[in-house]
C-alpha cells in the first residue's frame, strides 16, 4: 500500500514540476501568458508602411511649389504605382516572398499600408522588391480581377502588360500637363530591384516605412517636362530606371 502511495506521490511532483510549453514574447500574436517555457512557436505581425515626399517633406498634392532638376515648377496631382515581389531576407532562412503584387495610389490611404500576418519567429535582416513588375509577371491576364485593371495596362502597341508608374501633375503653369508614365515600352523590361539590409531583426520593430522621393525620378538623369518624350521613349523609360535607384529609401519603426 505504502508503494502505491509513493507511485502516485512520485506522478502528482512529475506533473506539477511539467512546464507549460508556448510562446513567452509579449509582442508576438499568439503570446501564452500560461507558458513557462519558449517552444519556439511565436508568430508576428508585420506592417508595411509607404510615404511620399518632395525634397524630403511630406507630399503635397494640386501644388505647384516644387521645382524639378531641369529648373521646371511642377505640381503633382496623380501618383499610381505597382510594387511587386516583396521578398523578406536572412542568414538563416531561404529568400521569401511575402506579397505578390502591391497597387498604390496616392489619393487611396488605405493603399499605403501592408498588412503581413503570422510571420514566423525567424531572423530577417532584409527586404527587397520590385519597382513595377518584371517581364515574368507583366502579363495581362494574370490580374484582370485587380483593382487596376483596365486603367493600369499599357496599350498593346506598346507591348501590353502594364503601366509601373503614372505620375502627372501641370509644369510651369496650370494649364500645362506632364505624365511620367513607366512601363514595358516596347515589350522592354524596364523594372528594377530595390534592396536593403538591416543590422537588427525587423521582427524587433515589426514595421517597415517605404518612402518615395518623388524629385529624384528627375535626375541625375535630367529629365525635362518640355522635351522629353516619356509614355514610348526607350531612352527615357531607361534613364528613369536608372534614377529609380535613388528614389525608394526603406527604414524601420
Amino acid at each position: 500500500m505504502k508503494r502505491k502511495y509513493l507511485i502516485i506521490l512520485l506522478v502528482i511532483i512529475l506533473i506539477s514540476c511539467k512546464k507549460e510549453k508556448g510562446c513567452t514574447d509579449p509582442t508576438a500574436i499568439n503570446y501564452n501568458s500560461q507558458a513557462e517555457e519558449n517552444n519556439g512557436s511565436c508568430k508576428y505581425n508585420l506592417e508595411i508602411n509607404f510615404t511620399h515626399t518632395v525634397n524630403n517633406s511630406p507630399l503635397e498634392l494640386n501644388q505647384m511649389i516644387y521645382t524639378n532638376a531641369a529648373g521646371e515648377d511642377y505640381s503633382v496631382q496623380t501618383l499610381k504605382y505597382l510594387i511587386s515581389n516583396i521578398t523578406l531576407k536572412g542568414p538563416s532562412i531561404n529568400d521569401s516572398i511575402i506579397y505578390n503584387v502591391h497597387f498604390v495610389n496616392i489619393i487611396d490611404s488605405s493603399t499605403f499600408i501592408i498588412n503581413i500576418p503570422n510571420l514566423p519567429n525567424k531572423t530577417y535582416t532584409g527586404i527587397s522588391f520590385t519597382m513595377g513588375l518584371d517581364s515574368l509577371n507583366n502579363q495581362t491576364e494574370l490580374f484582370i480581377n485587380e483593382s487596376f485593371f483596365p486603367s493600369f495596362a499599357w496599350p498593346d502597341f506598346l507591348g501590353g502588360g502594364y503601366h509601373y508608374m503614372q505620375l502627372e501633375g501641370d509644369f510651369i503653369t496650370p494649364f500645362q500637363g506632364y505624365a511620367t508614365h513607366t512601363g514595358p515600352t516596347n515589350g522592354n523590361n524596364y523594372s528594377f530591384l530595390v534592396e536593403t539590409n538591416f543590422e537588427e531583426n525587423i521582427l524587433e520593430n515589426n514595421r517597415i516605412i517605404i518612402n518615395m522621393e518623388i524629385n529624384n525620378w528627375y535626375a541625375p538623369n535630367i529629365i525635362n517636362f518640355t522635351i522629353n518624350g516619356i509614355m514610348d521613349d526607350e531612352l527615357t523609360q531607361n534613364q528613369l530606371r536608372n534614377n529609380g535607384n535613388n528614389v525608394f529609401s526603406i527604414s524601420l519603426e
